[in-house]
């Protein structure tokens, strides 16, 4: 069996997890002649790509793994007939620490507060003039998207008591309730999502990037919101509106964002990039990150060995390859 990887990311790493008459096959993500080459006889493509090219030079592709939670490089009316699809798991369990500790940290004003008092002014407290900060306990979250990341934000905010509502695309799919989640609706349905966003006191974006959801939280949407509202990003940028965010962060018809997918990204690691062509670093009530919300060790070390334990159950269920 021949497994190829065009995943700079993991291709090291990786390749040392598999049984040893597996054969395993890195190449450059960069070289699209040798990435084409290598295909004829690949059975697993590890690739968080794929087009009409690379599915012509497909020989006897039977499983596409995308390391990434988002499938939107991938054109799925490209995959041959018989392909299986599996994206990227293990970094459910940071990124839903990192909602939680980003809505504590904006409810609780930390960054506005800390800026403060390094320059001496007790900005909150019984000390301070800027009034009381607020808390998660008793208030609602609308999440837009509902997979493995929305299930382990539910638990957490369950323990934080919170409320909440999630839409997904699938919402048949969801048979259970956990604690926390009042209610499971259709991400489908422009209704839902337009109750979901006045509702809430804030918003978590964790769905998939696609046509569907493409700015999905437009101006219209974001004037829905609640002004003491916060939204918190950690899918794709554009699923939010670039400038309506801008415009409703600046003016405070929302009261803030913890952001960390971007609409401008690097070509290459080091490269100094503005993540918007927009200036969202002038905003005060906005955290920035750099699509790091999942980038732990342990995230690493879960991706690693769900991605081998799917190739060796692929390898175990079709032993002619």
């Amino acid at each position: 069996m021949k497994v190829v990887s065009f995943s700079h990311l993991w291709r090291d790493d990786l390749g040392s997890l598999l049984d040893a008459d597996i054969q395993f096959v890195a190449v450059d993500p960069d070289d699209d002649a040798a990435k084409l080459s290598s295909l004829a006889d690949a059975d697993v493509l590890i690739s968080t790509k794929f087009d009409a090219s690379m599915a012509r030079a497909a020989g006897r592709l039977r499983l596409l793994l995308c390391p990434s939670a988002g499938t939107e490089g991938i054109d799925r009316e490209q995959l041959p007939p018989g392909v299986g699809l599996l994206n990227g798991e293990g970094h459910e369990i940071p990124i839903a620490e990192y909602v939680i500790g980003a809505l504590v940290a904006l409810r609780q004003k930390m960054f506005a507060a800390d800026r403060a008092l390094r320059e001496g002014r007790w900005e909150y407290g019984f000390l301070g003039v800027g009034g009381f900060v607020s808390e998660l306990h008793g208030s609602k979250l609308g999440m837009l998207g509902y997979g493995r990341i929305g299930k382990e934000i539910v638990q957490r905010a369950a323990a934080f008591g919170i409320e909440t509502v999630a839409l997904t695309m699938r919402p048949e799919k969801v048979t259970t309730k956990p604690p926390g989640l009042a209610l499971v609706g259709d991400l489908k349905d422009r209704a839902a999502v337009d109750a979901v966003v006045s509702r809430s006191d804030a918003l978590v974006v964790c769905c998939e990037l696609s046509a569907q959801t493409r700015g999905l939280i437009d101006a219209r949407r974001l004037g829905l919101m609640k002004k003491h509202a916060v939204i918190v990003n950690i899918a794709r940028g554009p699923i939010i509106d670039e400038e309506a965010l801008y415009e409703a962060l600046k003016e405070h018809t929302i009261e803030g964002a913890a952001l960390d997918v971007w609409y401008e990204y690097p070509h290459e690691r080091g490269e100094l990039v503005q993540p918007s062509r927009l200036p969202f670093g002038q905003l005060d009530n906005v955290i920035m990150t750099p699509h790091c919300s999942g980038w732990t060790e342990g995230h690493r070390r879960r991706k690693l060995g769900r991605m081998a334990d799917a190739i060796h159950s692929f390898k175990k269920t079709n032993p002619d390859l």
